[in-house]
């Protein structure tokens, strides 16, 4: 369910635009408010759910979820729906957090793979029914649905949850950082903000450079309050190679696949003309492809050397989101399918082995923490990914569509191109001549392809960045220099 709720939405974003007139901008912050929800709460969940049990933490955080999907689909005006998204998002952090925690606590060996490739394995499913889904629903009975529906399933959820799910043991802990916590969704928030609205407000505004620099130095605080005692993050765990591999590795496959899948789907509505079911089976390849691959990854997950297979996994997604700028409106389906097999096979898989390798490092002592940070980077790499992706898909749609535009004055022409960038051509062309309607549709199909194979490119090249700092993080060097720093304290402490 949650993980459908990332990729269910992509296919119905068009409708919501015209339903509930909508610019580009507001369908970003549809899908960013739910990841960055989930991502500002999922550390003071994991704390949560070691702390008053895992079962408590995941029904509250199942009724909560249900309660925002429901709110979502009653929303009439697009604000409420964001504030509808950010709801589910709270829920989604609890679940997130206190169902891989569950997973965590199986014993280690074939029990714990087995265990961890079923979660793998869930959200490839998410991932892969997810387009399909949200195309049947849309089509059907409305973008609406796409929500409406995971009310009778949390209502299930709840019931079954709470007879057939073990409590866990409290945890002897200290009580949630808030003002870590606080600090760190501040940071998230404005970062995504200034992400988002730079290319409306103008990146060289106060407003959105004011952001970004408070961004960074909460960030820089948050780092610095994590080093006190019973903080939110262990930053020690962040020395150890396995743990910070994971980290790199799903971050980097959150702002690759987010971006992409978004534009992709809105390109294939926007200019390929395809309802929400065909957009939604068009990509099926790929999100079969994941399926498949988180199971296999899941089997792989206890290697010794999870960088390498982290980054192989990186290396695919990267090379087959490449393989996608080669496709066109004249070749239809067929020049897809390359980019969108490979991509899938390497999104599928890092799930389960960066999951393994993020528990593993952590020990049991510390699951909870462990999977909220884990969960917590991938949202973080969606939210970014469609901020800063966004940002370099509307500047390039803007910019292609202006200078596609012939017989308009240079300032109608930008502005015209400006607003596809916004609303796309179907909200862009209501008061126009029918000769200049005409044109601007042709004009803003070049540009939105064209701002799409910039997002490809770019998703590319994060996935290939992405691949070399798992491998430098996950280094033998780097293995071998934290076990001696360990061994160290351990030699240290009796002195004491």
């Amino acid at each position: 369910m949650l993980i459908l709720d990332v990729t269910v939405v992509n296919v119905a974003l068009p409708d919501m635009e015209r339903s509930l007139h909508a610019q580009l901008t507001d369908l970003e912050w549809v899908v960013d408010a739910y990841s960055l929800a989930i991502a500002a709460l999922l550390l003071v969940s994991g704390r949560l759910s070691d702390l008053i049990g895992r079962k408590r933490t995941f029904i509250a955080g199942l009724f909560v979820f249900t309660a925002g999907s429901l709110w979502s689909s009653l929303s009439g005006s697009v604000v409420e729906l964001i504030a509808g998204r950010v709801v589910q998002g709270a829920g989604g952090a609890a679940l997130f957090a206190s169902a891989l925690a569950v997973v965590g606590h199986e014993p280690e060996g074939p029990e714990r793979r087995r265990a961890l490739g079923a979660w793998g394995a869930a959200i490839g499913a998410g991932l892969a029914v997810g387009p399909l889904v949200g195309g049947l629903l849309t089509d059907g009975f409305g973008w609406s649905a796409i929500f409406l529906v995971n009310v009778p399933i949390g209502v299930v959820m709840l019931v079954a949850s709470w007879r057939r799910m073990p409590e866990s043991a409290r945890s002897a802990i200290a009580p949630p950082d808030w003002v870590g916590s606080t600090v760190f969704a501040l940071a998230l928030f404005l970062l995504v903000f200034g992400l988002v609205e730079g290319n409306r407000l103008g990146w060289s505004s106060a407003v959105i450079v004011g952001s970004l620099v408070v961004s960074l130095s909460l960030l820089a605080l948050f780092m610095r309050l994590s080093r006190r005692e019973g903080a939110i993050l262990d930053t020690a765990l962040l020395g150890d190679p396995r743990f910070l591999a994971s980290t790199i590795a799903v971050i980097g496959q959150g702002v690759v696949i987010a971006a992409v899948l978004l534009y992709l789907v809105r390109d294939l509505q926007e200019t390929g003309h395809l309802s929400p079911l065909a957009a939604g089976l068009e990509i099926l390849p790929m999100t079969v492809t994941a399926f498949g691959a988180a199971i296999l990854g899941g089997r792989f997950a206890a290697s010794r050397k999870p960088a390498f297979l982290l980054a192989g996994s990186l290396l695919l997604l990267a090379g087959g989101t490449a393989l996608m700028t080669i496709s066109n409106p004249a070749g239809g389906w067929a020049t897809l399918l390359p980019g969108l097999f490979l991509a899938g096979a390497g999104w599928g898989s890092v799930n389960p082995i960066a999951a393994h390798a993020s528990l593993e490092a952590a020990g049991p002592e510390n699951v909870g923490m462990a999977a909220g940070f884990n969960n917590t980077a991938r949202q973080i790499g969606i939210a970014g990914g469609i901020g800063g992706l966004g940002a370099a898909f509307q500047a390039r749609t803007a910019s292609v569509t202006t200078a596609a535009l012939h017989g308009v004055t240079p300032v109608l022409a930008g502005h015209l191109g400006q607003a596809v960038a916004l609303s796309g051509a179907a909200g862009s062309t209501g008061a126009l001549a029918p000769r200049l309607r005409s044109e601007l549709v042709h004009a803003s199909a070049q540009g939105m392809t064209s701002g799409l194979h910039l997002v490809e490119l770019l998703g590319a090249g994060a996935g290939l960045v992405s691949a070399v700092l798992v491998l430098a993080a996950g280094s033998g060097a780097g293995a071998r220099a934290l076990d001696r720093r360990r061994a160290g304290r351990r030699l240290a402490e009796p002195a004491r």
